[in-house]
């Protein structure tokens, strides 16, 4: 009788195989990961340059990108962001965004930040939390938000103190919209005015709130060295400001303010019609006057007009005039 074959050797594809595909999904992720982070420094570095043909430094001491398989982390160390007489300086700005979405950054400045005012000089800003968030669509302008909670604010050496003290919450959100137009939102929350400023005189030392809610037509043309540059520019251009919504509370006293439109002037300066109706009006007409809003003459034209048309009621109206950066009663 004829012998039969003897089993065949088993195939080892089944016990390579899953090996062989982790090792090529493996090398697969890295090249993506490795060409995303290439991008991000060429994006980096062409916004860097596409900001100062705007007039806009921007300049770090450290940087490093790192965040590997699922995340792009890029920290910056000793930032500095200026245009003009103003700047924003961190010591250490950390971001992020996973390698699935590449276009929403977040970003975390964990040892806070230093601003520079035109006029007063620097104010460092603590807190226990200082977040903001960055979206970059295919097309048009970002998304940007920040977020601060238990802030504390300082004057640098040598500069004038800052109108707060310190802040449990603020929170700025700018939304880009159609016909280009941008969305502001503003809210302070539990705020600590510095002694001596407007605010404490203004509510008696007591907690400031706020909320602001405007529009910007012509936004793309907000741009320039300097704010006051870059609002003359935009004013050029037609750019026009609705204050749909915007609010003050600082202790006792109330006020809210309206605009149907203010524009900026050549020097850069906001003007138009300002409507404000406010509690407790004749100590912000005096808090206004001693702090150089209102000249003393425009302060007891607006006691005059609160005297004549209160009729008992406790809030006031008054229609102001904002021209040539000095502030008038409407006639």
């Amino acid at each position: 009788m004829p012998q039969p074959p003897g089993p065949r050797k088993p195939l080892r594809l089944g016990l390579w195989g899953p090996f062989v595909i982790a090792v090529i999904a493996v090398i697969g992720w890295s090249l993506a990961w490795g060409l995303a982070a290439r991008e991000v420094e060429r994006r980096l570095d062409s916004g860097v340059k596409a900001l100062a043909a705007q007039g806009v430094a921007v300049e770090w001491s450290g940087k490093r990108l790192y965040g590997y398989p699922f995340r792009l982390n890029l920290d910056l160390t000793d930032l500095r962001v200026a245009t003009g007489e103003m700047s924003i300086r961190f010591a250490r700005l950390e971001t992020q965004a996973f390698l699935h979405a590449p276009r929403s950054w977040l970003a975390a400045a964990p040892e806070g930040l230093t601003f520079q005012r035109p006029q007063g000089g620097g104010v460092e800003v603590e807190g226990q939390r200082l977040l903001a968030s960055l979206v970059l669509p295919k097309s048009g302008p970002p998304r940007m938000s920040f977020e601060g909670l238990k802030l504390a604010f300082s004057p640098a050496p040598g500069a004038r103190p800052f109108a707060l003290a310190s802040a449990g919450r603020l929170e700025l959100h700018l939304r880009p919209g159609p016909n280009d137009q941008a969305a502001v939102f503003l809210r302070l929350e539990d705020a600590t005015p510095t002694p001596g400023r407007l605010f404490a005189d203004l509510g008696g030392g007591g907690a400031v709130s706020a909320a602001v809610d405007a529009r910007l037509d012509h936004a793309s043309a907000l741009r320039g060295e300097g704010p006051s540059r870059a609002l003359s520019t935009w004013g050029a251009a037609g750019g026009r400001l609705e204050l749909r919504e915007a609010g003050l509370t600082a202790g006792e006293a109330r006020l809210s303010l309206a605009s149907p439109g203010l524009k900026a002037g050549p020097e850069g300066r906001l003007e138009g019609r300002l409507t404000v109706t406010a509690a407790k009006a004749p100590s912000l007409l005096v808090a206004l006057s001693r702090h150089g809003v209102l000249s003393p003459v425009e302060a007891a034209g607006g006691m005059a007009t609160v005297l004549m048309g209160k009729s008992g009621r406790d809030d006031v109206r008054l229609d102001l005039d904002l021209s040539g950066g000095q502030v008038r009663l409407a006639r």
